[in-house]
């Protein structure tokens, strides 16, 4: 068998270099979802304190009274 044409070298290394390419955007891409969902995790747990918070002071009052 004869031996690959340079073209066919130069238009793999081409390709890994497009596929490096959008490995490396797909990482950042999932960098940014993990920090949004960071992000989105902390005001679930900021809003659920002030609900326990307002709750609490719900039920203290609404207790009937002596």
């Amino acid at each position: 068998m004869a031996d690959p044409k340079p073209e066919s070298e130069v238009t793999i290394e081409q390709r890994l270099e497009t596929l490096e390419s959008e490995l490396h955007e797909r990482r950042r891409s999932e960098a940014v979802k993990d920090s949004i969902i960071l992000e989105y995790q902390q005001a679930l747990s900021d809003a659920q304190f002030k609900v326990a918070v307002l709750n609490g002071q719900l039920k203290l009052a609404n207790q009937p009274t002596a």
